[in-house]
């Protein structure tokens, strides 16, 4: 018999599953009920809203459109654009995209937050967010957008605190936590690199934030359940030991403050802020530039140059103009205004290849060749420059050489669409007869198409003028019936259809 006045019960498995201290301190309530994560919530519902947005501007037919949601680009960020930074998070370039991210987010942000508290998880969230588009920018010009980087920087706290900070997250979610999230990490992140078009810099930059993140900033140290102290001096134990000793008693949860969350809130308002701003003024200077380069290939050159000119002092940032304005004067052959207008889109743009490349061009024309040559053996040997170079040539009719760089770009990157679709329009419509070739203009339209899997309406268009290059009016009507159903609004695209039609005797 024991010599205890009454007898203890076995251990009360869910208690003890509230009441676990370890150095000092107590661990979350795991038994009460679960809670709403807010700010993973909110984060997915700003996702679904910016995308309809999206959907409903364009964003998803048009790098330009893109760009001014706040796009990833490398060039743009330093021109100072740093609300690209936060941008390129909530950004997603098709349903399938959101799908997997938002998914993503689901499973992995409610276990992180509920660790961290929804501040400290916004917190971690927009930085990781952040840190990925710095990686990306700073790696690449290519234009980027999504939540997976920041979904990699979860994992990477995830992977940081199960190790750093075990002693701080609950027992039945440490598996989830350090060499538990590796295997999502590796598999994840080793597909980056064998899908198309996946921003590994920017997977990358993400984990590598998160890590750093988990090893700085701890989950704070709170407990849902303490022990009442005994009146009589000894140690509490279980309800029902008897008398002498008190009850095992709920007090209410330790929150820690929340107030963190105001930073990263203030960082998302303030960039989206900043969007609208540039958004309103891109949309006019797009149809500027739009309009410009449909009057100048209409041959009224000097309405285009009033154009080129309003858009650039409407968006005294923006290289593009400046580019435009560039290409014409090379047409008229005022080499001096070109390269002034190519070297203004370089400062705008630093480390961008295209006004470094018509920069060239300008003083290669200028007959200045020693200087475009030092230009162009700066530039990477990469097929986006050759593709480059292969437009500005063509734009300047130099078709020996446009596509003398269009074949190397294809060489270099054999499924590169736009390289297809630009050598598919030049073969099928450049003004020299020596040059043109309607047979291989077809080719590289459709495979142009192929590529893109018939989304893109200005490939689409592509086809049909290579249709109607050959002859081949009815198809060129049925193809150009679809590319206005993508861009019905599109006057270049209803000008070519009245035309197949015309050649049809419709």
């Amino acid at each position: 018999m024991s010599n205890q006045p009454f007898p203890i019960p076995p251990p009360d498995r869910q208690a003890d599953n509230r009441v676990r201290a370890r150095h000092g301190h107590f661990f979350l309530d795991l038994t009460s009920p679960r809670h709403l994560p807010p700010a993973t919530l909110t984060i997915l519902v700003v996702n679904g809203l910016i995308f309809l947005l999206m959907l409903y501007a364009g964003a998803l037919k048009s790098n330009d459109v893109l760009l001014d949601f706040g796009a990833s680009y490398g060039p743009y960020l330093r021109r100072g654009e740093y609300w690209r930074l936060v941008m390129p998070m909530f950004l997603h370039l098709g349903w399938w995209h959101l799908f997997v991210n938002c998914a993503a987010l689901y499973i992995l942000g409610p276990t992180l937050e509920r660790v961290y508290g929804y501040g400290r998880f916004a917190l971690l969230y927009v930085a990781m967010g952040i840190g990925s588009s710095l990686l990306s920018m700073s790696m690449s010009n290519n234009v980027a957008a999504g939540a997976s980087g920041a979904v990699f920087g979860i994992a990477g706290v995830m992977l940081a605190t199960g190790f750093l900070h075990r002693d701080l997250i609950p027992r039945r979610w440490w598996r989830a936590f350090g060499g538990g999230i590796v295997p999502f990490i590796a598999v994840t992140l080793a597909s980056g690199f064998y899908v198309k078009h996946v921003d590994k810099w920017g997977h990358l930059g993400g984990l590598l934030s998160g890590i750093l993140l988990g090893c700085l900033i701890p989950p704070p140290r709170r407990g849902p359940y303490g022990l009442v102290p005994s009146v009589t001096g000894q140690s509490p134990v279980p309800s029902g030991t008897g008398p002498g000793y008190d009850a095992l008693m709920a007090v209410p949860e330790a929150r820690p403050p929340q107030a963190i969350v105001l930073l990263p809130l203030a960082l998302v308002i303030l960039s989206m802020g900043a969007t609208v701003e540039h958004f309103q003024t891109g949309r006019i200077v797009n149809r500027l530039l739009v309009d410009g380069v449909r009057l100048r290939f209409a041959h009224q050159e000097a309405r285009a140059l009033n154009m080129f000119q309003e858009a650039a002092r409407r968006a005294p940032d923006d290289e593009r103009p400046h580019e435009m304005l560039g290409s014409l004067y090379l047409e008229q052959k005022q080499f001096d205004n070109a390269v002034r207008e190519f070297e203004q889109a370089a400062q705008l743009t630093p480390g961008s290849p295209q006004p470094q490349l018509g920069l060239g061009l300008a003083y290669y024309l200028k007959g200045d060749h020693r200087t475009a040559q030092q230009i162009f053996e700066a530039a990477p040997h990469t097929s986006e420059v050759e593709r480059l170079l292969a437009d500005l040539y063509g734009e300047q009719k130099l078709y020996a050489e446009a596509i003398k760089h269009y074949q190397e770009a294809l060489r270099l990157e054999p499924d590169m669409a736009v390289a297809h679709n630009n050598l598919a329009w030049l073969l099928a419509t450049c003004d020299d007869p020596k040059f043109r070739d309607p047979r291989a203009s077809l080719e590289h339209a459709r495979r142009g198409v192929e590529l893109t899997q018939w989304k893109e309406a200005g490939f689409i268009d592509t086809l049909a003028e290579a249709y109607y290059a050959n002859g081949n009016y009815q198809e060129a009507v049925k193809t150009q019936t679809k590319a206005l159903a993508l861009d019905p609004h599109n006057h270049e695209f209803q000008e070519h259809m009245a035309r197949y039609r015309k050649g049809t005797g419709t």
